[in-house]
């Protein structure tokens, strides 16, 4: 095997981990008004949390897709090569969104969210912004797309979990 070795149940804890941050974060938001020890943590550790933890699954999907020799044209989201020829959007496969995900300079976990919240709450359509040999891009990745692709993606059919959590 070449490559870094990463068992199929770590990959899987970290979309676990990574859609509960997402899914309980309106729910956290919303408990901050009567919970102020609930706004402090949230406030403190949420955005770093989810960045944290969306670059850790992109790194270990994009390993895990070279491993496997394989390009998954699954769609996560939207992709703009040159910001200044918007016209030429493109669908983001997951491979793609990983390195987006990577190399990203600028993210937004809460876009057009701030105007009416101090602290909104994530939003599962995030975008991300860079550069590529002197263009500026755009891609604005579906989370739960994301997350889905990297459990599906990555393992034989026989292999996707049942309702019961064990592997078929």
């Amino acid at each position: 095997m070449d490559g870094y070795p990463i068992a199929a149940e770590a990959l899987d804890l970290e979309v676990y981990v990574l859609a509960a941050v997402f899914a309980g974060s309106a729910a956290l938001a919303g408990l901050e008004a009567r919970h102020r020890g609930l706004r402090w943590v949230r406030g403190t550790f949420e955005r770093p949390e989810a960045s944290r933890r969306l670059i850790s699954l992109a790194v270990m999907v994009r390993s895990q897709l070279d491993v496997l020799s394989r390009s998954c044209d699954m769609t996560v989201g939207t992709y703009v090569r040159d910001v200044r020829d918007q016209s030429e959007q493109e669908p983001l496969t997951l491979r793609e969104a990983c390195n987006k995900i990577i190399h990203a300079e600028s993210v937004e976990l809460s876009p057009g969210k701030w105007e009416h919240s101090e602290s909104p709450a994530l939003s599962t359509a995030i975008v991300l912004e860079g550069t590529f040999q002197r263009c500026e891009w755009r891609a604005d990745l579906d989370v739960v797309a994301f997350l889905d692709a990297a459990c599906t993606e990555l393992r034989p059919a026989q292999q996707t979990p049942g309702a019961d959590g064990l592997r078929a």
